[in-house]
């Protein structure tokens, strides 16, 4: 297996903020005060949601209720997107309230489908990993932890995504087959669909209800089918260009049947990212930054100590006093690399949690060197004043 090698806590505490990014766009955009404009006599929950009084769903399905709901969702998702204190609670209360929030939806028609239930279940196994060790404001206490963990859960958030299109084209296959890929059942899915109602009014599908184009929809079909069951291949794939075409053929297959169907899978194409390590972008702006080192300080120079302060948390630094450190401020790794004034400071934010961009940006874009000044510059100083000694 393959897949999310090397894969670190950065790796999976990106995944955690993207799941939950989702969630709160999904809320975000999602019309839902409308319902309130519905009787609520046509409501009717399913499965356990059944045993909540009628009068809970009837305050619900009120304006304010809606309000609330979407607020209270919204909250959770943030809560536990950015990693608050007891943020694996406030994620359990968040898959508790979008179970709600989609019943809310389908209580007057429809049922609950794979582009819902997707993410639901992956939000869900999320609570059974370690997701909030890093990216998090409030970590949880350090536990030595094998790196071998933060793969494990990767795996268990992309099998979950992964599985849901096997078992759908195997059921497509082996119940429905082979008969539901001949006689133009794609064409007849496509004409009922822009026949119904929807909020985007693509016709493009219209455009393929002639019947020369029933049998080049059939092998489509099949082709989709095949692409769902060849999902579980995605576990054993190297990272490379096969694996990126692998998955934009899911992306573009959900995009075909959005633009010829009317039906639109946005949250599973955003899904789709965990199959890579969100991490990697990050590790690649570090590379080269990553040893251990010491920091000589210049106690005489405000600056200086103000960046020993800021960095605290950089665990693989330690600090020193030394009246007479190039520069202002001295940085020597463990590699034996030296920096001075400027680029030290830039060599200790690259350590620092949380600074890494800021780092990568007076790096390669700002370019700053040179010694460290005492104080802010005169433009500096108006605006933030001068730097405290």
């Amino acid at each position: 297996m393959r897949l999310h090698e090397g894969a670190t806590a950065e790796s999976l505490g990106l995944a955690r903020i993207l799941i939950f990014a989702i969630w709160a766009v999904y809320v975000l955009v999602d019309p839902i005060q409308r319902l309130a404009l519905i009787p609520s006599e046509l409501f009717h929950p399913f499965g356990v949601f059944q045993w909540l009084p009628t009068e809970f769903w009837t305050a619900l399905l009120t304006p304010a209720g809606l309000l609330g709901l979407t607020l209270v969702c919204l909250a959770l998702f943030v809560w536990a997107g950015i990693g608050l204190p007891a943020a694996r609670w406030a994620a359990g209360a968040a898959v508790v309230c979008a179970l709600v929030y989609l019943q809310v939806k389908k209580g007057f028609g429809g049922h609950f489908d794979h582009r819902e239930l997707t993410l639901v279940y992956v939000t869900a196994a999320l609570l059974l990993t370690p997701a909030w060790d890093a990216f998090a404001v409030r970590r949880p206490a350090a536990r030595p932890r094998r790196q071998d963990v933060y793969r494990a859960s990767l795996i268990l958030l992309s099998l979950v995504v992964i599985l849901q299109y096997v078992f759908i084209g195997a059921a497509r296959m082996f119940i429905g087959g082979p008969g539901v890929f001949m006689g133009g059942t794609l064409q007849n899915w496509i004409e009922n669909r822009n026949l119904r109602p929807n909020p985007f009014g693509f016709d493009i599908g219209t455009a393929f209800l002639d019947p020369v184009w029933a049998v080049p929809l059939d092998l489509l079909f099949l082709g989709g089918t095949i692409l769902e069951i060849a999902a579980i291949i995605v576990l054993f794939l190297p990272p490379g260009w096969f694996k990126i075409l692998f998955v934009v053929g899911f992306a573009v297959f959900h995009m075909s049947i959005f633009l010829l169907m009317n039906v639109a899978f946005p949250e599973n194409i955003v899904l789709l990212l965990l199959f890579f390590d969100l991490a990697w972008p990050l590790r690649r702006m570090r590379r080269g930054h990553e040893d251990a080192g010491v920091a000589f300080v210049d106690p005489g120079n405000a600056r200086a100590t103000t960046v020993r302060q800021r960095a605290a948390d950089a665990s693989r630094i330690s600090f020193e006093d030394r009246i007479d450190a190039r520069g202002g401020l001295e940085f020597r790794a463990e590699s034996g690399a030296i920096a001075e004034g400027e680029a030290a400071r830039t060599e200790i934010l690259y350590r620092t949690p949380g600074r890494l961009v800021a780092a990568w940006t007076r790096d390669r874009i700002l370019r700053r060197r040179g010694p460290l000044r005492s104080d802010r510059s005169g433009v500096g100083r108006w605006l933030f004043g001068p730097v405290a000694s």
